[in-house]
């Protein structure tokens, strides 16, 4: 008999009080004889609406990975992703957070995770910026002659200049990453940094078009939900300011172990319950989903249609798979058109921005500056 997903695995509840315990103890010793390595928050990016916003974040041991360079060998970059996936958190640290003048503690939990949620003053919102400052401030010192550890995190509240809002998968929709291919995906994770990693020829391009809307001065959000773990965040990050994509929410995941199953948040689990969530905080707008064919963007999307029922502009798939899903493409495409919604297959981003551009959700004059940014990206990568 096979246990339920609401039953405790004993296996994996064993491995998962085993991991704590040996976490615990490893950062007790290390405290104990002063071993811990200056403290850090890293903050990720939160969002939420005209009555309250949400923000997370973790704190940990800076690993001292330093800026990323182009020139950078494959073995510092490995060295770099070692250090990111080896990161030592600090557990039950308690942070305050200071929004619009409100000032709120909370503690981290046993993994270094904190999670604040605010009301918002809407009389202190303005018209020219989608993104608000959190100031955060660890409460406990945690280190000798710690001094003050701060960071400023960002909330992304859209303002009455929205047209529709864009949720975006990462790996094989916008950075090229062949997740079907294990040792290709691999050495590119481990050997290439944010400078190195190539985006999608045009995909930027597109992406600067569909937050400009068809005004050319829309301010359409975008958030980004993508299955790699929360280790690779600063990594997501710096790609996309370095390549220009539209900034926005990275939503990862937590690859630890749990009590039913040894990772937390398996892909087909976490990419729905972020999107919901995205969904939910505006109920009021529209969406347009973009993911890849690799693994079950489209299954994912045909999902959120059926549960939020009018809420989806158009579904865009980027075809990236080596081994053909013909049939299951067409069936989930056929039964979305019988719900009013286009779902387009595209084998580059030229195609979607042609689509786009025709149904009013980017300005056509821009078409020709995504076909010739597209030409020029195929060009450096030659």
């Amino acid at each position: 008999m096979t246990n339920s997903n609401s039953e405790i695995n004993p296996l994996l509840n064993f491995l998962s009080r085993a991991d704590d315990v040996i976490d615990r103890t490893k950062f007790a010793f290390k405290k104990r004889f002063n071993l811990i390595d200056p403290v850090v928050i890293q903050p990720y990016r939160g969002f939420g609406n005209r009555i309250s916003v949400s923000i997370s974040g973790r704190i940990l041991e800076d690993e001292g990975i330093g800026e990323s360079l182009k020139t950078d060998t494959k073995w510092r970059n490995m060295v770099s992703m070692f250090k990111r996936f080896n990161s030592d958190e600090i557990p039950f640290a308690r942070v305050k957070a200071t929004f619009q003048g409100r000032s709120q503690e909370v503690p981290a939990d046993g993994e270094g995770y904190f999670h604040l949620d605010f009301k918002v003053n809407p009389t202190k919102l303005t018209h020219d910026t989608l993104w608000y400052p959190v100031h955060l401030e660890l409460l406990d010192q945690i280190v000798k002659e710690q001094g003050k550890v701060e960071a400023v995190g960002e909330v992304l509240i859209p303002d009455d200049r929205t047209q529709f809002g864009v949720i975006s998968d990462v790996d094989d929709t916008i950075l090229i990453s062949e997740v079907n291919q294990l040792f290709r995906v691999i050495k590119l994770s481990l050997t290439e940094n944010a400078l190195t990693r190539s985006p999608f020829a045009g995909a930027a391009a597109f992406y600067q078009a569909l937050a400009a809307g068809k005004s050319g001065d829309n301010h359409n959000p975008f958030f980004y939900v993508s299955s790699s773990p929360w280790n690779l965040y600063d990594v997501l990050e710096d790609f996309f300011a370095v390549n220009d994509i539209p900034k926005g929410p990275i939503m990862l995941r937590d690859i630890g172990i749990d009590t039913q199953k040894f990772i937390k948040e398996s892909h087909s689990e976490h990419k729905p319950v972020k999107i919901r969530s995205i969904l939910n905080t505006y109920p009021a707008l529209k969406f347009i989903l973009i993911g890849d064919s690799g693994q079950h963007d489209p299954e994912i999307y045909q999902q959120m249609v059926q549960e939020f029922p009018g809420r989806i502009l158009a579904i865009y798939i980027r075809d990236v798979a080596k081994t053909t899903r013909d049939a299951e493409f067409d069936t989930i495409q056929e039964e979305l058109t019988g719900q009013e919604v286009e779902m387009m297959r595209c084998s580059d981003t030229l195609a979607a921005a042609r689509h786009a551009a025709n149904h009013g959700f980017i300005n056509p004059l821009v078409v020709t500056a995504i076909e010739q940014e597209k030409e020029k990206d195929e060009g450096e990568k030659e």
